[in-house]
């Protein structure tokens, strides 16, 4: 059960007496607490804690991206604290989003153009293939990844033998790389939307230099999904949402990135 009355002196300073509600979206481990107008990111520091990363993007981004507003920041216990505004809009599959997909779609695409037009010159952090296959291989090896939460079609007869499979071909087809800024986690409980403009860019731990195609791979994924595998709309829907998506970005489908950084993404 979690007690506000222990967080962090600084912290606690802040947000004492105000109203709160967890909140359970996404996949994440950390534990993120809602306030009407900031948001509480509470993380565990591991071999791969992602904290430093998200404070200094945030900082780095004001200005630059719709990203929250770093309030306080405290390290105690072995935990991060993370104390930011709340931004306004929608999760872009909460609902209203999804209602008009033509909109979302560009709002989408014009936000990731945004994002590539971004100098990583000065940025010192990375989330290339390289970096993340080398987490890949932390996490496979200490028995951190969940299984369970591999797509169906991932392993078994029609995939690969196991997780070592799939991370050995993996390493065997690295692809060349087109380094811009990217967001890292570009899925759509990290993004917030209202009516045609994204409001909001959450969640930037895995921020920084990285393949353009990670970004678009994983938002490529969430507009599947929402016939594929939550059925909100039909599948030629989708058909229409991936064309005008495409076109949008200005760029053709690159099936061959598109899978290889969705199978990636399983070890995350």
């Amino acid at each position: 059960m979690f007690e506000i009355t222990m967080l962090p002196e600084k912290i606690l300073c802040k947000i004492n007496g105000l109203n709160w509600v967890p909140d359970d979206i996404g996949m994440s481990d950390s534990k993120v607490i809602l306030f009407d107008k900031m948001v509480l990111k509470i993380e565990k520091i591991t071999h791969f804690s992602k904290h430093e990363n998200e404070i200094w993007l945030l900082d780095w981004l004001d200005g630059k991206l719709p990203v929250p507003k770093i309030i306080e920041t405290e390290i105690e216990n072995g935990y991060s604290y993370l104390l930011m505004s709340r931004l306004s809009g929608e999760m872009v599959g909460a609902g209203n989003g999804l209602m008009n997909m033509d909109v979302t779609v560009k709002a989408l695409a014009a936000i990731l153009k945004a994002m590539w037009q971004i100098d990583i010159t000065f940025c010192p952090y990375r989330n290339t293939v390289s970096e993340k296959l080398s987490e890949a291989r932390y996490y496979m090896e200490n028995d951190l990844v969940d299984i369970k939460n591999f797509e169906p079609e991932t392993l078994g007869p029609d995939g690969f033998k196991d997780q070592t499979g799939l991370f050995n071909w993996l390493d065997q087809n690295r692809l060349v790389e087109d380094l811009v800024f990217c967001h890292g986690d570009f899925t759509f409980p990290n993004i917030l939307i209202s009516g045609s403009e994204i409001t909001g860019l959450i969640d930037w731990g895995n921020g920084g230099a990285a393949d353009r195609w990670q970004d678009i791979a994983l938002c490529y994924r969430c507009l599947k999904d929402g016939y594929s595998e939550y059925g909100l709309y039909s599948e030629n829907d989708f058909k229409k949402c991936k064309s005008l998506f495409f076109n949008e970005l200005g760029i053709e489908p690159d099936e061959e990135k598109i899978k290889y950084f969705i199978l990636l993404d399983e070890f995350f």
